[in-house]
């Protein structure tokens, strides 16, 4: 699973969300180094909600229409098993980036 994709699932994971803020977010806790772009984003959400991870609740707030995206069980579960690969890839990534080339 790709970084972009795993960073929205863990935005969402915290909550439900609409495009904008989860760009906020991802840039929140990844103090800015790896948010996706709105290109980027809503391309990532689609295909989510096409494989049934994400469903979509339309809102008007501010006279103004958005949609917010919340995992579904299955986009729950798919997660914790990206999760848990990142944790163990993790550390090889940061053993390739101390050894350089």
């Amino acid at each position: 699973m790709g970084l972009s994709k795993f960073l929205i699932l863990r935005t969402l994971y915290n909550g439900p969300a609409h495009g904008y803020i989860l760009l906020g977010k991802v840039s929140e806790f990844t103090k800015g180094c790896c948010t996706p772009t709105f290109g980027t984003i809503y391309p990532i959400l689609k295909e989510l909600l096409k494989g049934g991870y994400v469903r979509v609740k339309p809102e008007v707030a501010g006279g103004r229409k958005r949609n917010v995206y919340e995992l579904t069980e299955k986009g729950k579960g798919a997660y914790q098993v990206a999760f848990a690969t990142w944790r163990e890839v993790v550390p090889y990534l940061d053993r390739v980036i101390k050894d350089g080339c």
